[in-house]
């Protein structure tokens, strides 16, 4: 008989009349039955975990964020509740009297429904506040920045810059000087490679301590949607020494310009170097930005008039060739993409890539699918293409002051956060948060997608399209769909003898609840390859 090492008594499972127990050995699951036959599990060195009734589900996936900047955004000014110009300039006050001896005062989270009333992010409004010190405040979305004019002194960008891409700039104001708006990461990089990077042990506290909260959530796995070869070794490392708490998965970032051959070199870096805690087998691309900034591609002009549709960030030649590239080195590709025009130039991409290389299955990915045109939907299911959302930008939609709204237009409303028609177009869906842009949570992201309203906040027998998702799809979008988004399908995302012992318990059962109340749930423990990692009761 083969014992467990922990033996967890006294769960409910969702649909499973009934107290379960779940066994054990080492990082895996080798049992699951009816709690009154565990004690055949059981030995004298088994540690045994009551569960108390609690319901157990898989370990969550978010199946997009930006670790590293979420923890590095921890020690920062955070402005995401900041609710006028006015608000954000005293918090901005209070910060820099909090920090006199720091030579850069840096923040992030700033919504651009500030600017609802024709203000635009100018830097003599941050001037006013800090003059001396140099300042930039990042947007919640991350493809705007806000600096002052002591920032773009120091960048030597205050009379203007080519950044060098059609698809970033630095915003000129009426003065015919540098506004303090910078639009995507190229202008924003202008700034920030003079902001000296926090030192190697505070970055891995943050990273660790970043750890922690999202295991307090019930996370156990994540995509990183930002890699690069320095993250690429410190996850390895901390992979090695046994200190990483979530099983991570890091598309490395491909840019315009990027040599052709990295590719090649990344994908057998990715063979040489699968391990169960940090995966590189996949890339990163940003074919456009964000509605809100009108640098997301649309196939019809924005709906403010201006006739822009806004811009890709690749040449239409490189980015096939790159995506081809990476396809036939067998690597994912997931591809950053909100507008429809975006969406349509990536799936096309795709299907170039397929028509270069045979059919395999690649499981690539649009990152975000925020607004698809409907001829558009079904090509998912054909090039077997995932849908990679995050419930809560839906708020950034519902918002009437939020750009957005106005921007896309009533006519592009009902194509919006197309979740519910892409899954009957035969998609598969993976959800996740894009934190530090949104709430981390897993629980608040799963309300959302089952009870989020329609955008042109119709009453509710009319036409407009249900995008809800039901309970069980979301709960599928962190767990079973979000396995299969990251190839562990195999192994993660299920309870079942032979999985990865990654697991959570809930205070109480979410998929027979009320779905508004799902986000008043709490995570009371997190096992991640059978070690807890996160205890409700060890919290102080």
């Amino acid at each position: 008989m083969t014992f467990a090492h922990v033996l967890l008594r006294q769960i409910r499972l969702p649909g499973i009349p009934g107290l379960q127990a779940i066994a054990i050995r080492h990082n895996r699951i080798i049992w699951i039955g009816p709690d009154d036959d565990a004690p055949q599990w059981q030995h004298s060195t088994t540690e045994i975990i009551d569960g108390g009734g609690r319901l157990a589900l898989p370990g969550l996936a978010d199946c997009h964020l930006h670790i590293q900047n979420g923890a590095r955004a921890l020690g920062m000014l955070r402005l995401e509740t900041a609710q006028s110009v006015t608000d954000l300039q005293a918090r901005l006050a209070a910060y820099a009297a909090a920090h006199p001896l720091s030579a850069w005062l840096i923040g992030r989270g700033w919504r651009y429904r500030l600017f609802a009333d024709g203000e635009v992010p100018d830097r003599r409004l941050l001037d006013a506040v800090v003059p001396d010190r140099p300042v930039l405040l990042t947007a919640f979305d991350g493809h705007t920045a806000w600096a002052n004019t002591r920032a773009l002194q120091l960048a030597g960008i205050l009379d203007g810059a080519d950044t060098g891409n059609p698809f970033s700039t630095v915003v000129i104001g009426a003065d015919g000087r540098a506004s303090g708006e910078l639009r995507e990461a190229p202008a924003m990089d202008l700034v920030r490679r003079l902001i000296p990077p926090p030192g190697e042990r505070e970055l891995r506290d943050l990273l660790q301590r970043a750890m922690r909260q999202l295991n307090a959530l019930g996370i156990t796995s994540i995509h990183n949607m930002d890699g690069d070869e320095a993250q690429r070794a410190r996850y390895r490392e901390l992979a090695a020494a046994g200190e990483l708490t979530v099983r991570i998965r890091l598309p490395l970032s491909l840019s315009p310009g990027t040599d052709p051959h990295q590719i090649t070199a990344w994908a057998a870096d990715a063979r040489q170097n699968n391990h169960p805690f940090i995966q590189t087998d996949a890339v990163k691309l940003f074919v456009d930005g964000v509605v809100e900034a009108k640098t997301a591609l649309m196939i019809e002009p924005y709906a403010d008039g201006s006739g822009e549709r806004g811009v890709a960030n690749y040449d239409p030649v490189e980015f096939v060739d790159l995506i081809t590239r990476a396809d036939a080195a067998g690597l994912q590709v997931c591809v950053h993409a909100i507008g429809d025009g975006g969406a349509r130039q990536t799936l096309d991409a795709f299907a170039a890539a397929r028509r270069a290389n045979g059919q395999r299955d690649s499981r690539h990915r649009i990152e975000h699918a925020e607004i698809v045109d409907p001829a558009d939907q079904p090509r998912f299911a054909q090039l077997g293409v995932i849908a990679s959302v995050q419930p809560l930008h839906v708020d950034f939609g519902m918002d009437r002051q939020n750009p957005w709204w106005r921007l896309v237009g009533m006519q592009r409303h009902r194509f919006g956060f197309p979740w519910r028609d892409l899954l009957r177009a035969g998609a598969t869906m993976a959800l996740g948060s894009d934190w530090p842009v949104a709430d981390p949570s897993p629980l608040r992201g799963m309300q959302v997608a089952c009870t989020r309203g329609k955008l042109d906040f119709s009453p509710p027998e009319s036409d407009f399209p249900d995008q809800r998702l039901s309970i069980a799809e979301a709960l599928a979008g962190y767990t079973t769909w979000a396995a299969y988004a990251g190839f562990r399908d195999h192994e993660l995302g299920r309870l079942a003898p032979g999985y990865l012992a990654d697991l959570i318990l809930l205070d109480r059962d979410i998929t027979t609840g009320p779905l508004d109340q799902i986000a008043t749930a709490q995570v009371t423990l997190t096992m991640v390859g059978g070690k807890i990692v996160f205890r409700h009761d060890q919290v102080r």
